[in-house]
């Protein structure tokens, strides 16, 4: 029989083997074509100035972009590291890799295009969080234990929180507040700062500011930037109120509709395990959250099946109103399980860590769906960690659960390798096709749709500035002109 752990090594590297071959598929899209061609090298001949202050995730997609074999490498090892990681600090349950995946696999697909398959999206929504676990990973053992020093730790800290604060900005403000939250929390419970946990927060801080002094930032903050702007054309509060009830709402909860009803899941499985061990007044405000967690459940399910039935303004609010009933619920349930006061702390910081991902999006424009996928990673680390602290003696009573999560997260998985096949198949032969036609001098090059293509962000090269990245990127004359047409 093969050892538990030996077996574990051996489920990890069938992830990073199937993810790897899936990641192969995934077309370059959009932005990528211009981080690929000479659009890209212009903006790192300028150090990215008045372009953004994202270098490091800006290095990064130069690199990917230009080949899909090392693109295909660091996606499945970042995707792959985001399920070991999680897998791992919240102790490796029987069911975890198995949630971790469906929460993957059938992640919204708005989410998956931007943040995952899309290259430039990956190459800064992705990869940020994955460092931020690390992190976290390795901070995992301060609820439980007395750290201890080291310097050798502390030095590679320093680096890792100065160049994860280099890739996205919301994530940016995350780890600043992540390493302050730290030093603070061994602060009070040990009465002590360790060095490694104050190189972290040194890092970012740093990172911090050598991210916002590029010149693009002060653009935005004046109203001259012609893509992202501040809350100053309409006020903090009108934006933010804007920005909640049109956008965070949908993309960052109800959006979420599997990952949300297996945390509902969860939710229900710890209280059937706790209810007899809880107060009648705790227990009256446990039965009250799960009541909130199975309709908001149900809403995420409605408003899946009907897009337009929530167009009015007013029944906007009311589904903010619900989200915040939810988010409270959420809270309250925590707070009123038998655990450990450091436990609920735990629990807390993780919940409020998917929020805190999102709150600076309240005030900044535009808010794609990919901006949402930490706070989406945050969540299933919450539904893990919530799993994993419930009775040990009851776990075994839901180990069937693990098979049928393999199940679902294995048809999933073949789902996505059809349609991205499928895709793939056909971007190739368009590109080939492109490509002889404008070896043949052809002054119109007919290229076609691609199949799914909703499963691909900016996927069309019809219309600027598309068109001229995309021949760019091949090598096609730039006086070539592009005719979009039906997939056949």
């Amino acid at each position: 029989m093969i050892k538990v752990k030996n077996r574990q090594t051996i489920i990890y590297a069938l992830i990073f083997a199937v993810l790897f071959v899936l990641c192969l598929m995934f077309p370059y899209s959009g932005d990528d074509w211009a981080w690929g061609s000479q659009i890209g090298m212009e903006r790192l001949r300028t150090w990215f100035d008045n372009y953004s202050g994202r270098y490091f995730g800006n290095l990064i997609v130069l690199v990917l972009t230009r080949s899909n074999f090392l693109k295909a490498l660091v996606m499945s090892l970042c995707l792959s590291g985001i399920v070991i990681i999680l897998n791992e600090i919240t102790h490796r349950q029987k069911c975890s890799v198995g949630l971790i995946l469906i929460a993957l696999a059938f992640m919204p697909v708005t989410l998956l295009r931007q943040s995952v398959v899309w290259t430039a999206g990956f190459s800064n929504y992705t990869t940020s969080i994955f460092l931020t676990l690390i992190y976290i990973y390795y901070i995992r053992n301060i609820y439980d234990e007395k750290p201890k020093n080291s310097y050798v730790v502390s030095l590679f800290l320093l680096i890792l929180g100065f160049l994860n604060t280099l890739i996205v900005e919301h994530l940016t403000i995350y780890n600043v507040a992540l390493g302050l939250y730290v030093v603070i929390f061994t602060l009070v419970k040990y009465k002590k700062v360790w060095i490694q946990h104050a190189a972290y927060l040194l890092g970012s801080i740093i990172g911090t500011i050598v991210m916002f002094s590029n010149s693009v930032y002060s653009s935005v903050a004046k109203g001259n930037d012609g893509y992202r702007t501040i809350a100053a054309d309409k006020g903090i509060i009108s934006r933010a109120y804007d920005s909640f009830i049109n956008v965070i709402v949908k993309e960052g909860f109800l959006n979420n509709f599997v990952l949300l009803g297996c945390l509902l899941v969860i939710c229900l499985i710890v209280w059937f395990e706790v209810r007899n061990r809880l107060s009648d007044s705790a227990r009256r405000w446990g039965i009250l959250s799960v009541f909130i967690n199975i309709s908001y459940v149900s809403l995420c399910f409605m408003d899946k099946l009907n897009t337009y039935w929530m167009e009015k303004e007013i029944l906007l609010v009311l589904e903010a109103l619900a989200t915040i009933l939810y988010v409270l619920a959420l809270f309250v349930f925590v707070l009123i399980l038998p655990y450990e006061s450091v436990k609920k702390v735990e629990l807390l910081f993780v919940l409020f860590s998917a929020g805190f991902m999102m709150a600076p999006l309240l005030v900044v424009t535009p808010i794609g769906s990919r901006c949402f996928f930490a706070s989406y990673v945050m969540l299933i680390y919450f539904m893990l960690l919530l799993y994993s602290n419930f009775g040990e003696k009851h776990k075994n009573q839901f180990a069937m659960l693990s098979r049928t999560f393999m199940v679902v997260a294995f048809a999933g998985t073949l789902y996505l390798f059809y349609i991205y096949g499928t895709i793939a198949k056909n971007h190739n032969e368009r590109v080939e096709k492109a490509i002889d036609d404008a070896k043949n001098k052809k002054d119109v090059i007919k290229v076609e749709e691609l199949p799914y293509k909703d499963y691909v962000w900016c996927s069309d090269v019809g219309e600027e500035p598309w068109s001229t990245r995309f021949k760019l990127y091949y090598g096609i004359d730039e006086k070539v002109k592009i005719k979009m047409i039906p997939n056949k």
